[in-house]
């Protein structure tokens, strides 16, 4: 008896293995011998430990008692591998997502191990009410997963739980609301309601029948060691390297490296030398930054022939000859964060340098002689700092407009932060826009929404409406600064594009969603002192650029002399090197050669 029961065991295990394992090969790529060897190893515990488990509480109930269980685990072998598998099965030569597997198996084994020794601590209800929340909550990642995988056509990746850490309530509900609607939330929660119900109702018609047994000793003794050792296992070892949770830990890592540039800034500072220019303003003067949000410049008139003409000040303002509009520039990510870790600091897709102990250009400024402001009407992130917030915060004064709950939140709000300003002293002034960032419709006054019905959710003219506001805004900041700030230069760019129409995705898109605007615009005064600065930047003006480099090029516009300046870099110096051949975009994975759609001159 003995001998049978134990040839069935190692049958059914050797069937559980080569499934588990045929199917783990067939979800990754590119298997080398030691990940092959070192999982098929490890498959083979796992299986045997399984189908005992399996065996002996079979023993003592039905198949009807593991639906839940086998629910559960099978959402986690099925759902990331398949959708990783799908995503970068073309173009990633290796990956393996064993941990999902191991996960789902473990859990299974300790989980339906473990009913057995709360039969003998908890009520019925107790248990059944408990576990079922356990399993309703192991259900939500893979459920989340297939979600976005509809939605998007790829698995959830490390860009999408960076925007999730960034994102405070007040975006995550407007992008909810924006892409489920009422409808969809109701239904989504409708649903969620009805798992729920399912597992309890079902656990509790399966689980009612275990609770009058006494299993022997031996089995005991094997289902709680099996309790407390797989449920140990998977949840303390296992379910942290899983595949979503491996993108949740190298997203928090990133932030607390990124927690360290508080720690390296301060000597960092110390360190920095600059050489102011030899020449300097008749009066304080100022320098202004804006940075722009999701501004495309195909959709931008004063850079692309377009329907209708979204930037009229600025394709009025482009005849002028202290306007200088760059035409081939590009985003170096379509991710806030990444893109403008590298524009403000020495940090680009270049060069190996670290965010977090990386001189930025508020560094610079400061030690230019310039009293440093940064005004934002983007959010602030509070469990964990944003590069950008980070960078903000060095400034001499920095506000967020979503600080004053009593700021409209459009960007004509900066203006008024604007006013504040001292124009007795040299001042160096970024701005940060919420610009054209989705949705598009709650980007302007009502009074700015030229094109389309403004109760009528129209992407592309919601979009448009949107470039004409910023373009209205950035008028009001140039007019104010010239009268009364002595402005000598003023930067514009975005940190990325977008397309209107198109569901934003965090890794996938499309070229028009990388091509930015940029332009300067350069005093009389500032003409006059530095004609070799002006004239190399109206002589690059065509020339490609990449905004990881905004920096360098506002180095060379300060004219200032520094170690942490690389005029190689800058396009405002004529040592500048870079040419659509050897420029790349998406962090140094795609070369600006593949953006057929060249722009017009």
């Amino acid at each position: 008896m003995k001998l049978k029961f134990t040839k069935n065991i190692m049958i059914k295990s050797l069937l559980l293995f080569a499934a588990l394992f045929l199917y783990y090969v067939l979800t990754s790529n590119g298997l080398g011998n030691k990940p092959y060897w070192l999982q098929f190893r490890r498959f083979i515990p796992m299986s045997i430990i399984a189908v005992l488990t399996f065996t002996f509480i079979k023993e003592k109930s039905s198949l009807k008692y593991f639906i839940t269980f086998l629910l559960t685990a099978f959402s986690w072998i099925l759902v990331y591998p398949i959708t990783y598998k799908l995503t970068y099965n073309a173009n990633m030569p290796f990956f393996s997502n064993h941990f999902d597997i191991v996960f789902a198996v473990y859990s299974f084994v300790g989980l339906t191990a473990l009913v057995f020794c709360l039969n003998k601590f908890l009520k019925p209800s107790i248990t059944v009410i408990f576990i079922s929340l356990l399993q309703f909550l192991m259900l939500l990642p893979p459920l989340v997963e297939l979600l976005y995988f509809y939605s998007y056509g790829t698995c959830v990746s490390e860009t999408a739980v960076m925007l999730l850490f960034q994102t405070n309530f007040a975006e995550s509900k407007e992008f909810l609301l924006q892409n489920l609607g009422v409808g969809g939330l109701t239904a989504i929660a409708v649903a969620l309601i009805i798992i729920f119900y399912f597992l309890i109702k079902t656990n509790k018609a399966a689980l009612v029948t275990i609770f009058d047994y006494n299993l022997n000793k031996k089995v005991s003794v094997f289902l709680l060691v099996a309790a407390i050792s797989a449920t140990g296992y998977s949840f303390g070892n296992a379910f942290p390297q899983t595949g979503i949770m491996t993108l949740f830990n190298n997203v928090h890592n990133y932030f607390a490296a990124v927690d360290k540039f508080k720690e390296y800034h301060v000597q960092n500072y110390e360190n920095l030398y600059v050489e102011k220019p030899a020449v300097s303003f008749s009066k304080p003067g100022t320098i202004i930054l804006v940075i722009g949000e999701s501004a495309s410049r195909t959709f931008m008139s004063a850079f692309s022939p377009t329907k209708n003409n979204t930037t009229p000040w600025l394709k009025n303002e482009s005849n002028n000859s202290n306007f200088i509009l760059f035409s081939n520039s590009y985003a170096s990510k379509t991710n806030t964060v990444k893109a403008l870790e590298r524009a403000l600091t020495e940090k680009n897709q270049y060069n190996d340098k670290e965010f977090n102990q990386s001189v930025t250009i508020i560094d610079i400024a400061k030690k230019a002689g310039y009293y440093t402001t940064w005004l934002s009407n983007q959010g602030t992130i509070d469990s964990s700092d944003t590069p950008i917030t980070l960078v903000g915060r060095t400034a001499d004064t920095a506000k967020w407009t979503n600080e004053d709950p009593t700021t409209v939140q459009y960007d004509g709000s900066l203006l008024e932060y604007l006013k504040e300003v001292d124009n007795t002293r040299n001042n160096f002034i970024v701005l940060h826009f919420m610009g054209s960032h989705d949705n598009y419709q709650n980007r302007y006054p009502v009074e700015f929404a030229k094109w389309g019905n403004p109760e009528i959710n129209e992407p592309i003219l919601n979009y448009d409406n949107s470039l004409y506001y910023s373009d209205y805004v950035l008028s009001e900041i140039y007019r104010y600064a010239k009268d009364n700030l002595n402005l000598q230069a003023m930067v514009y760019f975005s940190d990325h594009g977008t397309v209107p129409d198109w569901k934003r995705h965090p890794d996938k898109n499309p070229f028009t969603s990388l091509r930015i605007p940029l332009f300067v615009y350069l005093s009389d005064e500032y003409k006059n002192l530095y004609p070799d600065t002006t004239k190399t930047l109206i002589e690059n003006k065509n020339k490609y650029f990449t905004n990881d480099l905004i920096y360098d090029m506002m180095c060379g516009i300060l004219n200032i002399k520094s170690p942490n300046y690389d005029e190689t870099q800058s396009i405002a110096s004529p040592k500048y090197k870079f040419t659509r051949e050897t420029l790349r975009t998406n962090l140094g994975e795609t070369p600006l050669t593949a953006d057929n759609e060249t722009s017009l001159h």
